[in-house]
């Protein structure tokens, strides 16, 4: 794919510390990628100091690839994200993680076995979007703690959780997205089930038809995988995305 919009630094604890600003370039160059962008989390304090060394490296920066500055911010409550996008005043786009439970420090729903609960939990997370100031939403419907399979916490089965998610309340989530222009992720993690994979198949062929915008990433964590989508590319060509469906940060440019 041409652009990776969803690449974590060395900042981003989840990321090997050889994710210099550097080699990351390095390698979307290599992998034939014509955008990138480097969206950490606020996992440790300095967020917006690190996009100040990160822009100073952009501005050095004379290679063929575009580099953009965003943030992959944790949702918390209705319109509100962990940090307020008017905090990170460098990030050109911002996206929403709706699903990263352990964050939070809580257990995710009362009942880990509850698929009702995890549907529920699922859905408001992204519609919790709504507001926030996010421009693309990451890996939604990813269950992420689910999919982790704590030991000695056994949680819902992933297909019993998505046969709990209502189709209209679906409709009503992707007709707020296309409405605030919030873009949905193409990502390898929404092909490691083969149920969440085809759920989201036919959700983004729903969210296409309403206008809804997709921004591809591969949630790189080290410089190996920066530009590959793997199987989600197969994703993009089943959906017959074309450029017009594609999201870019250069649409935020465009409206500011």
């Amino acid at each position: 794919m041409d652009r990776d919009l969803h690449i974590h630094t060395f900042f981003s604890p989840c990321a090997e510390p050889t994710m210099s600003f550097p080699a990351i370039a390095e390698a979307a160059g290599h992998a034939g990628v014509g955008e990138i962008g480097l969206t950490d989390h606020p996992h440790r304090p300095g967020l917006a100091r690190h996009h100040r060394a990160l822009d100073e490296a952009r501005r050095a920066y004379g290679g063929p690839v575009r580099i953009w500055i965003g943030a992959e911010l944790e949702v918390v409550a209705l319109g509100r994200l962990v940090v307020p996008p008017a905090d990170l005043p460098l990030a050109d786009y911002v996206i929403a993680a709706a699903s990263h439970y352990d964050v939070a420090g809580r257990p995710p729903v009362p009942n880990l076995e509850d698929p009702v609960a995890w549907a529920d939990r699922l859905l408001t997370d992204l519609e919790n979007v709504s507001g926030s100031g996010a421009h693309a939403v990451a890996h939604p419907f990813y269950a992420y703690a689910l999919l982790r399979a704590v030991p000695g916490h056994p949680t819902a089965r992933l297909d019993d959780i998505l046969e709990e998610i209502r189709p209209r309340r679906v409709d009503r989530l992707l007709e707020m997205l296309a409405r605030e222009a919030i873009a949905l992720e193409i990502s390898p993690r929404l092909c490691l089930h083969l149920g969440l994979e085809s759920f989201i198949e036919e959700t983004y062929r729903k969210a296409k038809q309403l206008g809804v915008k997709f921004a591809t990433g591969s949630d790189s964590h080290r410089a190996a995988t920066v530009g590959q989508l793997g199987q989600a590319e197969y994703l993009v060509h089943r959906l017959d995305l074309g450029p017009g469906d594609l999201w870019s940060p250069s649409m935020v440019r465009a409206r500011v």
